[in-house]
């Protein structure tokens, strides 16, 4: 994406306290505050113009999916579009290395609420629509939370994931079949963050602009850990 930057954990003291914590069992909000201090260029990545470009195309997705299923002979054809659309839309956009993840969360989301109960893959593209058009009858604000609370969940999975080599060694290993359950409860902590975070906006102009202070705000929330015993 015209970057070289790595964005795999350094070697560095808050990347460290965020694996110790994980390893240590310590209180899911202290793993959770530890995950989010340490992510400063993760924040920026998902802070980026070319995120904010997905997140744009759901607030324009609440909007006009419902047709653009039912012009598709299959409703995955239709998401896929607008995925691929959202794409290159973040591509004019300055270079970030959380695109991958804002389109797994792109893709995640509009599938989920186009499907409800049943598998995407079990609807017509006419059920997948009308399942779509009961699932928005509040404002587009909420799809674009949803949006922010998955992508935040996707951020803390990628990042707890690739040090599961880590976290299986030193003194307090941890086995692979103990790390799956946490990192789930890790990803729902995270995505928990989002709740009552600033209005995002009803239009895509809105939710671009704004999209950069949603996510400083997500994460200043995600590095607060609630007063009480921990």
């Amino acid at each position: 994406m015209g970057t070289s930057t790595s964005y795999r954990a350094p070697s560095v003291p808050r990347w460290q306290a965020f694996v110790v914590a994980f390893q240590q069992g310590l209180p899911l909000e202290r793993v959770r505050s530890e995950l989010f201090n340490a992510g400063d260029d993760w924040e920026n990545a998902l802070a980026a113009s070319g995120v904010g470009a997905f997140a744009a195309a759901i607030a324009q997705a609440w909007e006009t999916l419902p047709d653009r299923l039912q012009a598709q002979d299959r409703p995955e054809a239709a998401i896929l579009a607008l995925a691929s659309e959202a794409r290159h839309a973040a591509a004019h956009e300055e270079p970030t290395a959380a695109l991958a993840l804002a389109e797994r969360a792109f893709t995640a989301i509009l599938s989920r609420t186009a499907s409800g109960e049943e598998a995407l893959s079990a609807r017509s593209a006419e059920s997948a629509a009308a399942e779509f058009t009961r699932a928005r009858t509040e404002a587009p604000q909420r799809l674009v939370g949803a949006y922010l609370q998955e992508l935040l969940g996707q951020y803390a999975k990628h990042v707890a994931s690739r040090e599961t080599g880590t976290l299986t060694e030193g003194p307090s290993p941890l086995r692979v079949g103990e790390i799956r359950p946490l990192i789930r409860q890790l990803a729902e902590s995270a995505e928990a963050t989002a709740e009552g975070v600033v209005n995002p906006g009803a239009t895509p102009d809105e939710v671009k602009n704004r999209w950069a202070s949603i996510i400083r705000e997500a994460f200043a929330r995600g590095r607060t850990i609630p007063e009480g015993p921990q």
